[in-house]
């Protein structure tokens, strides 16, 4: 796959930057139980996917392109059918994202599908198989010995990060706008760089740079998240403008999985050492 597909956030990632408000309530009055029960579904549902995600990923990242190639040749089903679940969800992505502007069923449905079961699961299975096959082509184009010391960094800085959102007194859940605005900037920056940017060391160049802004936009992303999952429960040190409804678990877990796979490919580009 060619390293041009990573200069956009996969799916967009900030399109349930204005959908949250929808699904989320300044209920204050919840038990502790209650919210926890839904941080545990959220971690659980997030887990899930991850583990679908990297146990695809992981022989792209120790076999050769040779090896991936064969494969694929053999199984051209794979690649194809990968590629218009893609298709399918980015349309998807840019249709909510549209209709954000006012209310709509489609809005709607897209919020309901995800408290739904079995829908939900079966939406996330989907998305996770389909970004296990993606990461596996990204990882292709790096060292094994650099995808695995991103990938641990990466689990370094994302548990910092989590710590830091719940136990802060700094409430960031009230930026959705600004967080927005970003990844608009970060996507048609790097859609825009395709044209311009043509020699081979000016684009190692210019991804690296993306790669260290990309990281640090869906760090402070994961962050956002983690406070609107976290909510104002037992767990937090500050009060919370906004936080997830509790039926909107997986939605929640669905956003955070993407600001996590987000923040590893940056850090590929940031970090990694092609092959």
């Amino acid at each position: 796959m060619a390293a041009r597909a990573e200069n956009a956030p996969l799916l967009g990632d900030g399109g349930h930057i204005n959908v949250f408000e929808s699904a989320s309530t300044d209920d204050k009055t919840l038990p502790d139980e209650i919210r926890v029960g839904f941080i545990k579904k959220t971690y659980g549902l997030l887990c899930y996917m991850l583990v679908i995600t990297f146990g695809i990923a992981t022989p792209f990242i120790f076999n050769t392109r040779a090896d991936v190639t064969a494969f694929m040749v053999a199984h051209p089903w794979i690649p194809i059918v990968t590629g218009v679940t893609f298709l399918g969800l980015y349309l998807l992505n840019f249709c909510v994202m549209i209709s954000m502007f006012c209310t709509s069923e489609l809005q709607q449905g897209y919020l309901r599908m995800f408290k739904t079961f079995p829908q939900n699961i079966v939406f996330m299975t989907v998305v996770a198989t389909c970004f296990g096959v993606l990461m596996g082509f990204i990882c292709l184009q790096y060292t094994a010995q650099s995808v695995l010391l991103v990938f641990a960094l990466c689990a370094l800085i994302v548990a910092g990060l989590t710590v830091y959102a719940v136990r802060t007194n700094a409430d960031f859940t009230g930026m959705g706008a600004y967080i927005f605005v970003a990844v608009l900037a970060l996507m048609f920056t790097g859609l825009i760089s395709s044209f311009f940017v043509s020699d081979t060391k000016g684009y190692r160049t210019f991804d690296r740079i993306m790669g260290g802004i990309g990281s640090m936009i869906f760090g402070f992303i994961i962050v956002y998240d983690t406070q609107l999952i976290f909510g104002n429960s037992k767990f937090t040190g500050g009060e919370r403008q906004m936080q997830f409804t509790i039926d909107m678990y997986a939605f929640a877990a669905y956003h955070l999985y993407l600001d996590f796979i987000n923040f590893i490919i940056y850090m590929l580009r940031f970090l990694g050492e092609r092959r």
